[in-house]
């Protein structure tokens, strides 16, 4: 078995752990990151990228490789509700829209973005286990092309999502013991009125999302109940096709010129909790130290955020002159917590209003009448305007009495 030292390993080459990788690296660190996958790789996704995740493409040095991808723009979203009312949000203010591209392309630039950073890549590599040293992590088993090795390192960066390796191995992530919804994903050529807006189409227990990738190419996923997901089963694009038109009719209605370009992918169930982002010798990010639900569409500007703040941790935690295994990030714990405390409950606070057809009528039709207040919501699910606003007493009485 092969044995090296380095100061830093990420595991995983996502958004997260590519995020991770830059933002070290840019600072001085040794950085490995540790990919099982070869990119250009698939991930099942929305596909739809807030605003605020320009200002971390620029911190990380990615975002003129992420322009050259020709991603589409998202100025706003419009929402519509069961009974077919629609209300629009745009992104007043922002300089920059907000973005749709292929997760295909997403991280294979990223990733490159870290090689430029400085951070060393490699891929078709998979993690096995844990290095134990007493009550810590001091590094990782891998396997590649059947030979086994290790890396020794002062952290270990967990960013190898919902199935990963080591947040498991520690035993901190789990499914959500209620919320087992599932994810179906399409691509759609030709399909009718697009614009430079995501859509989120509410219905029937679950919601449709549509991200334009171009004029002519739109991401249509959909997120469903377990139980509604059990006719996929050996058939999972007639489920795909005969879901959309039995609970989005006026969406599939849109669709019928179009192509569907490829077979649909599925991912589930979706909600993961975790049950603290730091241990001794480990950091989480992105995927691997929890997800919620996607219905605002936070996914990848989270796993940056959340990556920036695990690197500001970590950079003054390595740079304290201690040996071994980092101690338990406190700091990023704290940090990550108030980050993304309000944007979590904001979040829940949504599914319960889209879960009750009357309730998610009623609001839209307020917000409709109330483009101020529509901006004011979209803004928030573009993590530019403060989440905790959605919980003032001026919002809440606006919203109810317009």
């Amino acid at each position: 078995m092969t044995v090296e030292r380095r100061e830093v390993v990420v595991v995983g080459g996502g958004p997260a752990g590519s995020s991770a990788a830059s933002f070290l690296a840019l600072r001085g660190h040794d950085v490995l990151v540790l990919e099982a996958a070869r990119f250009p790789r698939d991930k099942v996704c929305g596909e739809g990228v807030s605003p605020e995740a320009w200002r971390l493409l620029d911190a990380m040095g990615a975002t003129d490789r992420v322009r050259a991808l020709g991603p589409g723009p998202l100025r706003g979203m419009r929402l519509v509700s069961p009974d077919g009312t629609a209300f629009r949000g745009t992104y007043r203010g922002r300089e920059r829209p907000g973005f749709a591209v292929r997760r295909l392309a997403l991280d294979a630039a990223l990733i490159d973005a870290a090689r430029a950073a400085g951070a060393e890549v490699r891929e078709g590599v998979r993690v096995t286990g844990l290095v134990r040293d007493g009550d810590g992590v001091a590094g990782v088993t891998l396997e590649k092309g059947g030979e086994a090795g290790a890396v020794h390192a002062r952290v270990v960066v967990g960013a190898d999502g919902r199935r990963g390796v080591v947040a498991r191995a520690l035993g901190l992530l789990h499914e959500h013991p209620s919320m087992r919804r599932f994810a179906v994903r399409g691509y759609w050529e030709g399909m009718e009125g697009l614009e430079e807006v995501g859509e989120m189409h509410v219905g029937s227990g679950g919601y449709c999302g549509i991200a334009p990738l171009s004029p002519a190419l739109a991401n249509v996923a959909f997120v469903v109940d377990r139980r509604d997901i059990v006719p996929a089963a050996g058939d999972l694009e007639g489920f795909y096709r005969q879901t959309l038109r039995a609970r989005w009719p006026r969406l599939a209605e849109r669709l019928d010129p179009a192509r569907l370009a490829g077979g649909p992918r599925a991912i589930g169930p979706l909600a993961l909790v975790c049950r603290r982002v730091a241990s001794p010798g480990v950091v989480l990010v992105g995927d691997a130290a929890g997800f919620y639900d996607p219905f605002t569409g936070e996914g990848v500007t989270l796993a940056l955020r959340t990556a920036e703040l695990a690197a500001e941790a970590l950079h003054e935690a390595l740079g304290a002159g201690a040996k071994g295994p980092l101690p338990r990030l406190l700091s990023y714990e704290r940090a990550r917590h108030a980050a993304t405390r309000d944007k979590f409950r904001f979040n829940r606070l949504l599914q319960v209003a889209v879960g009750s057809p009357a309730a998610a009528n009623a609001i839209a039709r307020r917000l409709a009448r109330r483009p101020d207040l529509a901006d004011r919501l979209v803004g928030i699910a573009g993590d530019f305007v403060p989440a905790r606003a959605a919980f003032g007493a001026e919002f809440l009485w606006d919203l109810l009495t317009a």
